[in-house]
């Protein structure tokens, strides 16, 4: 049986365990956001409690995800996302008694959920650098699209199924599966079994290998450009809505439900967008990247302008295709650009300049939506967003980056 060109990274055994492994680990990861909100509105109904616990998750990622980065690019990737796996697992297992024995406070859930993001911090660059040790370097952009189709698989039924299983089993229940989850993915990791990653030098010490893996992002503006662009985003527009959103669909009435089929469809979208990154190859991929990205400023939007349940459906479902689209240029560009032994550090500046200000847009949402309401919190998120998605489009090298196939033609140009 002759397999599609897309589907040939697939062919590899070690890309065919990494797949599935997180095609189980990432529908997990799409119950616990919808449970662990409505586990905290149900504990004290407290928007700021909520965005606190989000943020205690958030600040860890983002505060050792360097650390993550310099110790992904000396140990085996595949070894510290099972571990990663592992702690995760048993946190999450935390919650979920806590929960189901009606014994849970808002400390314990915010202790357990930093425990969480801390192991995540060793997780996220490891998963990004490892994927050009697995996959031949003219398959990667079919590679990244399909985790991105598996991860927004999970994404899109994870929430869908959270909003049910809230329903009649308790967010304790939820996140129990969540955990169950994360043993699957491990096992699957200790089966993987990567090349050995070629280095063109030892390793030194901490700091220096962390100021080389920075070296690598400054000496590329359109790099720098684009990690502050998306910290900006992250931190005024889709961070606050992880708050603003439920808090918007409970004034209309709406609860764990209808916040579980949105986040699911939003999903369904990026699902859709990764499928037609099989084979859209922009010529300036960077471009690409910040015209999509300014989809996510259509949620905020909706809810100031009063729309219902249907009008923010639609908008995330938009977002979504060109968040899937967005992600897997990214990825695939970080890949192709970045040597593979600088890769792991340089993918974990991505997430720490990406993350700094989310556990603030998180932590703040709640109290500027008891200040001035939702929707005015909206209108606020919604312009300063603007201004801080929509000024990377001025930067020339942001513009300059293409992409290998359209290289040539552009010099004969």
């Amino acid at each position: 049986m002759r397999w599609p060109p897309y589907l040939d990274p697939l062919r590899g055994r070690n890309f065919r365990r990494l797949y599935i492994g997180q095609t189980v680990s990432v529908f997990g990861d799409g119950l616990t956001p919808v449970a662990i909100t409505f586990a905290v509105l149900g504990l004290t109904g407290s928007a700021t409690d909520l965005g606190l616990v989000l943020a205690a998750q958030s600040l860890p990622l983002a505060a050792l995800s360097l650390a993550g980065g310099v110790w992904g690019d000396r140990l085996r990737r595949e070894w510290m996302m099972m571990i990663s796996d592992l702690i995760r697992a048993a946190a999450q297992g935390m919650v979920a008694m806590l929960l189901l024995s009606h014994s849970a406070h808002i400390w314990q859930l915010a202790l357990l959920f930093a425990i969480y993001g801390a192991a995540e911090a060793f997780f996220r660059p490891a998963a990004g650098a490892l994927i050009p040790q697995i996959v031949q370097a003219d398959h990667l952009q079919e590679a990244n699209a399909l985790m991105g189709i598996s991860e927004n698989f999970g994404w899109m039924v994870g929430p869908a199924v959270a909003g049910i299983l809230v329903a009649f089993i308790g967010p304790g229940g939820a996140i129990a599966i969540d955990a169950a989850t994360f043993l699957v993915s491990a096992g699957f990791l200790a089966v993987l079994r990567a090349p050995p990653l070629e280095r063109t030098r030892q390793p030194e010490t901490f700091a220096r290998e962390l100021r080389d893996g920075w070296r690598e992002v400054w000496s590329r503006t359109w790099l720098w450009t684009m990690m502050l662009r998306t910290g900006l985003v992250l931190f005024i527009v889709i961070a606050p809505f992880q708050v603003l959103g439920p808090l918007a669909l409970r004034q209309h009435g709406h609860g764990a439900e209808a916040w579980g089929l949105i986040t699911g469809l939003f999903s369904a979208g990026m699902l859709l967008g990764g499928a037609m990154a099989l084979r859209y190859k922009p010529r300036r991929p960077m471009v690409t990247v910040c015209y999509t990205g300014l989809t996510a400023l259509l949620a905020p939007f909706v809810v100031g302008m009063g729309g219902g349940v249907e009008a923010l459906a639609v908008a995330m479902v938009l977002r979504g295709v060109a968040i899937g689209v967005l992600v897997t240029i990214w990825n695939t560009t970080l890949q192709r650009e970045i040597p593979d032994e600088a890769l792991a550090r340089v993918t974990a500046w991505d997430w720490m300049t990406s993350l700094a200000l989310w556990p603030i847009g998180l932590a703040i949402a709640g109290p500027v939506a008891e200040a001035v309401g939702v929707t005015n919190a909206c209108w606020l998120s919604f312009f300063v967003g603007t201004a801080g998605a929509i000024w990377a489009l001025f930067v020339k090298d942001v513009w300059r980056l293409q992409s290998p196939a359209a290289e040539p033609a552009a010099k004969k140009a």
